[in-house]
């Protein structure tokens, strides 16, 4: 049973000192509006992962990824 659209975002590093910037760190699943009311574009804004290339956390920026609606 379907629980809710929901759209998957690429996760890319965004640290400037990082001579990979804008590696793909991972993806991500968000509704586009949870219960609350806050979208996705509220929680990505405090969102920190960790990046192999630079060794520590760093904010990260999402991209929306296109999948086949098969």
């Amino acid at each position: 049973m379907p629980r809710g659209k929901r759209t998957v975002f690429g996760v890319f590093c965004n640290e400037p000192s990082c001579p990979h910037s804008g590696e793909r760190l991972g993806s991500m699943r968000f509704h586009k509006q949870d219960k609350m009311g806050k979208s996705w574009k509220e929680h990505a804004a405090k969102l920190e992962k960790y990046c192999p290339t630079a060794r520590k956390r760093v904010a990260v920026k999402l991209k929306e990824e296109k999948h086949s609606s098969n």
